[in-house]
């Protein structure tokens, strides 16, 4: 396939040279260089799309994975989503949602709601003044929280009166990992 500039010195040849032959070969190059300009016009298009825009969310301060810790929001810091379906962010300290891919470190993304449904992967207000995330299930007839950690065992947290779901994990965003461990040769 001939570069642009080669395609456009061949055309003005071909143009020169005449006869039905030039003609054919003028047609084929000016049909390679439309289509070259249309890819270029299509590219450039594609690049003009909007961006999604992005929503600033509080960073909520830390969610326990594991025991509910006493819940204690540090304001001030904020993070850039893309979902306008969340209203904050947490960072999980503990390794009881190992199992739904949520370890400790990593940022949820979570949108405020209290209506949850079973299989939700909730963050939880415990007694009022403790946090966790925690999968939410039914079980005959009574709610729970329940960790998913297949190498620990963590009981199941039972809801009562005083306790709340203040959201649900929308997202998880992980957060990076040690370098890897290479052998000694």
């Amino acid at each position: 396939m001939p570069t642009e500039s080669d395609a456009r010195r061949e055309l003005k040849q071909a143009q020169a040279a005449g006869g039905k032959e030039g003609e054919r070969q003028a047609v084929r190059l000016r049909q390679l260089l439309a289509a070259r300009r249309e890819a270029r016009r299509r590219k450039a298009l594609e690049l003009l799309r909007p961006v999604p825009s992005l929503r600033r969310v509080p960073f909520a301060g830390d969610v326990a994975a594991g025991p509910p810790k006493l819940a204690i929001e540090q304001p001030g810091e904020y993070t850039d989503v893309l979902d306008a379906a969340v209203d904050y962010a947490l960072v999980v300290r503990g390794d009881s949602m190992v199992g739904a891919g949520i370890e400790d470190g990593d940022t949820v993304w979570v949108r405020r709601d209290e209506a949850a449904k079973h299989g939700d992967t909730v963050v939880a207000l415990i007694d009022g003044e403790e946090i966790t995330v925690k999968h939410l299930v039914e079980e005959n007839g009574h709610w729970l929280l329940r960790a998913n950690n297949p190498y620990k065992d963590y009981p199941d947290i039972p809801l009562g009166p005083r306790d709340e779901i203040i959201g649900v994990v929308k997202w998880v965003v992980k957060a990076p990992g040690p370098p890897p461990v290479r052998p000694v040769k």
